[in-house]
């Protein structure tokens, strides 16, 4: 199966996990720096079903990679009896007729992942060592980088790019930081990482902009929330006692009058009264628990476990608190227990599940909501990647509202393994 992912596992600790266009650079002195960095980087891209592409020259040839290969990648021949990799001399790659063309180079890369694609591949990753450049090619091959760099972030593609630090200048060193969006550079045997001022510009304003957003939308649903609140408390007050009222007096006129055609009347009139009286207290509780408000957050949760999961859809449902305190704001406390119907409604809907067990606790000054059933399961990547492309995210938007209020949401499922979702909030402080 091929995971769409968003961000891809770059092998590499300081790097973490990168999005599709990533394109970066890396400053080495020795071909064990290479074989430090560029083993894991390519091990896990062949793990996450990526097509490998390693173009060498010295001061590693062929040999040598697939020696550090063999060692590091359980099954690597394999993956090259697959085709999967392949490892290609500068000479093959760059040049032709030993002339470098950057516009023929950057068609190769597209002829190649078009191929991975069609091939059922996630995408390339890819490696270019640069040690063999020239004074007289420098130029052109900056042009050719910087060409990379304004359009790999449309590709299903991930760049690195070595560069062997004794041969560059300095002004050809801010040439590289400036054409890639990250460097590795290791310095007192560690590596470091650098960004090109761009990158940490569009970086603050994005991060800006998010604040921003997630600020706003989380706003935005306690608004809604305390709104759901008052049309509940209106509906309440200002039309279900009148109905019930209204119920009441007819049923006793009823009992007074023997007419039976008048009597039938009356009876309708309270049968409809009372299905209106029905009806409006389930809207009631759909818009905002009474129970969350009377009661409290933990008799409402297993309330509702109780009466809406169990009694209306026979599915076995288990109740567990720890029995410590839990204060919560009021907002906090609005927005969990929406999660949660939410979470226990979809997993009615989808999970196909037999038994649901809720459990509340309370962790180092958090209160932690854990909901696992026992139904079909789903694979969270290929879950969060569909819902990205249909414009809804679900628990993966509720995460994103978590983390604004300093809380956070964990998913643990897998295809024919049921679900576990842990919901931490923080509790109100003294």
């Amino acid at each position: 199966m091929v995971l769409q992912e968003i961000s891809r596992d770059m092998g590499i600790d300081l790097l973490g996990k990168m999005p599709w266009g990533t394109h970066i650079c890396m400053f080495y002195e020795t071909k064990e720096d290479l074989i430090e960095v560029l083993v894991p980087y390519f091990k896990a891209g062949l793990q996450n079903n990526e097509f490998c592409i390693w173009v060498t020259c010295e001061p590693l040839d062929v040999e040598e990679i697939e020696k550090a290969m063999k060692k590091t990648v359980p099954r690597f021949d394999q993956y090259m009896k697959k085709r999967q990799m392949e490892i290609v001399a500068h000479s093959d790659w760059y040049l032709e007729e030993g002339t470098f063309d950057m516009t023929r180079v950057l068609k190769q890369w597209i002829d190649k992942l078009n191929k991975a694609l069609t091939n059922g591949y996630a995408g390339i990753r890819v490696m270019g060592n640069t040690a063999w450049l020239d004074k007289q090619t420098w130029r052109n091959f900056a042009e050719y980088e910087h060409a990379i760099n304004e359009t790999i972030s449309g590709y299903r593609m991930l760049a690195l790019c070595a560069y062997y630090l004794n041969k560059c200048c300095t002004s050809e060193i801010i040439d590289v930081v400036n054409n890639h969006q990250l460097g590795l550079v290791k310095e007192d045997g560690k590596w470091s990482l650098t960004k090109n001022a761009e990158r940490k510009r569009a970086e603050q304003r994005a991060l800006a902009y998010q604040a921003q957003l997630k600020s706003l939308a989380s706003e935005l649903t306690l608004t809604e929330e305390r709104e759901r609140h008052r049309i509940a408390s209106e509906l309440h007050d200002r039309i279900s006692e009148f109905l019930v009222a209204s119920k009441i007096k007819l049923d006793e006129l009823r009992q007074s009058i023997s007419g039976r055609d008048v009597g039938k009347v009356l009876n309708d009139i309270c049968n409809y009264l009372g299905k209106a009286i029905s009806e409006a207290t389930t809207l009631e509780t759909d818009l905002s628990s009474p129970v969350l408000y009377v009661l409290g957050f933990k008799k409402a949760v297993a309330e509702w476990l109780s009466e809406e999961i169990e009694k209306k859809h026979g599915i076995e449902t288990d109740f567990e608190d720890d029995g410590q305190p839990k204060p919560l704001d009021d907002d906090i406390r609005l927005l969990l227990f929406r999660f949660l119907r939410e979470l226990l409604t979809n997993t009615v809907k989808h999970a196909q599940a037999k038994k649901i067990k809720v459990t509340l606790r309370t962790v180092h000054n958090q209160i932690q909501i854990c909901v696992e059933d026992d139904g079909i399961g789903f694979d969270p990547v290929e879950r969060l990647s569909m819902l990205e492309k249909s414009g809804k995210f679900g628990l993966f938007g509720v995460r994103e509202e978590l983390q604004h209020l300093g809380g956070h949401l964990e998913i643990e499922s897998a295809p024919g393994c049921g679900c576990k979702v842990t919901i931490v909030a923080p509790l109100k402080q003294k």
